[in-house]
């Protein structure tokens, strides 16, 4: 059930890699004591897929913006835009 969860909290907001070490830890709690071995061995793998989605990902990041994060704070968010494809907008400011 992790597993699953870990994969689809990676994707929506990246706190999958916590579930997903979670999950692995328990799926092989659970597939020592023989417990249900086919669900552990499910949650195994879908935790351990999301663990291998994260680490490509963040690889793949690091390695698009990495250069990024050198330059000055006012040339970081324009580098990162570009590298990326993107354009951030400011949120309106409020005044009172």
């Amino acid at each position: 059930m992790l597993g699953i969860a870990s994969i689809f909290l990676l994707v929506v907001c990246g706190l999958g890699v916590l579930t997903a070490i979670a999950g692995l830890v328990i799926g092989i709690v659970a597939f020592v004591k023989d417990s249900n071995r086919g669900r552990a061995v499910g949650g195994i793998v879908l935790s351990v897929l999301a663990l291998i989605i994260a680490v490509v990902f963040l690889t793949w990041f690091y390695s698009t913006v990495g250069d990024c994060m050198d330059l000055p704070p006012g040339l970081q968010q324009r580098c990162v835009e570009e590298r990326l494809g993107v354009q951030v907008q400011s949120a309106p400011q409020w005044r009172s």
